[in-house]
């Protein structure tokens, strides 16, 4: 049964208000632990108050220290006429004003283009450190300009531009609300007299992070599917459906060929002694600087890892190893499959049955219908060998399939016929 848009707006705004009332909550009791932590303690207890106060935050700004090193440039640092991908930098400008033209008046993000390949696009948007330019801003992967159109590329942006005005959590935009709580509550219960034992602080402050952190994200993942439907459904009414769909099915392949290329990399290093899985990700970054624009196959990702191989720069870095060194890798390479379900065998649909007026990897308005009642008859298979891409794999997930997001905007069509296809 489809998922009916007005239902997920309802639930959305219903949440949205629970978390008000726990943002206001959480900040009035973060100010009576603070006084009655003050008040009662010795200076010894303020110092251990605030080597757990340190400790909670800078477990939640780990996040943030992974994306200041992400390789990455705001856009106006580009120069007009300076190529992104396919596009020119003033076009990518253009598009973003017309992307933010119903938001003036509002706070605009800022847009960052990154270098790594299978970043995507995500958005991040704090209510407190929005003047730190990295946590208020929109990300999209320089190679998705190399990939997808102009209305693709404006699509994936206003989903994003969604989530950033409009569905996201405003819990999750004060976390260091929630981190000052995760540490005061812990220091506060560790009180013994206004003395304070560090281990006993310490413990007691682990076990309630690990519950508290469990709590906050399995609550604020209700939402998580329900934004991402009503995200790409904003995407559709702006730039149609066939659009935000072509765009998914960009991201997805890409997610696809690295997943293809991580498990060749890893078959090949298992059967080779002179190879390490440590030497993974150096081997994984020259296959994908080697990539082709272009679609490609098994064939030739099998074609181009033979190759790099192959390569002096590889017989550098081969070095033999003992039958212990071997077992060991050959642990770690199957941990690694295992982490990533690259041994699965997932049921695929056929492309060909309805890829089949320009079979390129992308739908026109004939392809999509195909595509609807091909999805309708086979609901459990899956678009793209990936896991994320899996109905029971996904359950768990923040994101819907790209076949469940496809339905959902079909039926949100019929609803409402407005909504271009």
């Amino acid at each position: 049964m489809q998922k009916n848009p007005a239902q997920l707006q309802a639930r959305s705004r219903k949440y949205a208000r629970i978390d008000f009332a726990l943002i206001a909550l959480c900040l009035a009791a973060n100010a009576i632990l603070a006084y009655l932590i003050v008040r009662e303690s010795s200076l010894y207890s303020v110092f251990v108050s605030c080597i757990l106060f340190g400790l909670s935050y800078a477990i939640h700004l780990s996040f943030a220290h992974g994306l200041f090193k992400l390789p990455k440039a705001r856009l106006v640092e580009f120069g007009s006429t300076q190529k992104i991908g396919r596009y020119q930098a003033g076009e990518i400008y253009l598009m973003m004003r017309e992307l933010l033209a119903p938001h003036r008046g509002k706070e605009q993000p800022r847009t960052y283009i990154t270098f790594q390949k299978y970043d995507g696009a995500f958005v991040l948007n704090s209510l407190l450190f929005n003047f730190v330019k990295p946590l208020n801003a929109v990300y999209i992967s320089q190679h998705l300009f190399q990939i997808l159109k102009p209305g693709e590329i404006k699509a994936i942006l206003a989903h994003e531009l969604a989530h950033f005005y409009e569905y996201i959590r405003p819990l999750s935009r004060v976390r260091f609300a929630l981190m000052g709580f995760n540490a005061l509550f812990p220091i506060y219960l560790s009180l013994d007299a206004g003395s304070i034992s560090f281990w006993q602080a310490f413990l007691i402050w682990l076990a309630f992070s690990l519950l508290f952190n469990f709590s906050v994200n399995t609550w604020l993942g209700r939402t998580s599917r329900d934004h991402e439907h009503l995200c790409d459904l904003s995407a559709a009414r702006r730039y149609g459906v066939l659009n935000i769909a072509n765009g998914l099915f960009g991201v997805c392949k890409t997610a696809e060929i690295q997943a293809q290329l991580y498990k060749a990399l890893l078959q090949r290093i298992r059967n080779d002694n002179t190879l390490s899985i440590d030497q993974l990700d150096e081997l994984l970054f020259r296959c994908e600087n080697e990539l082709p624009a272009k679609a490609i196959g098994q064939k030739d990702i099998q074609r181009l890892v033979s190759n790099i191989l192959a390569s002096p720069q590889s017989q550098q870095i081969r070095k033999p190893l003992n039958a212990q060194q071997q077992a060991k890798e050959d642990q770690l390479i199957q941990k690694a499959i295992d982490r990533l379900l690259l041994d699965r065998d997932f049921k695929l649909l056929d492309w060909k049955r309805f890829d089949f007026v320009i079979p390129d990897g992308r739908l026109n308005h004939a392809e999509y219908e195909r595509l609807v009642r091909t999805l309708d008859a086979s609901p459990q298979h899956q678009l793209f060998n990936i896991a994320t891409d899996n109905v029971r794999e996904s359950k768990s997930s923040t994101h819907p399939t790209v076949a469940q997001r496809i339905l959902f905007l079909e039926n949100a069509r019929l609803l409402d016929p407005s909504i271009p296809i």
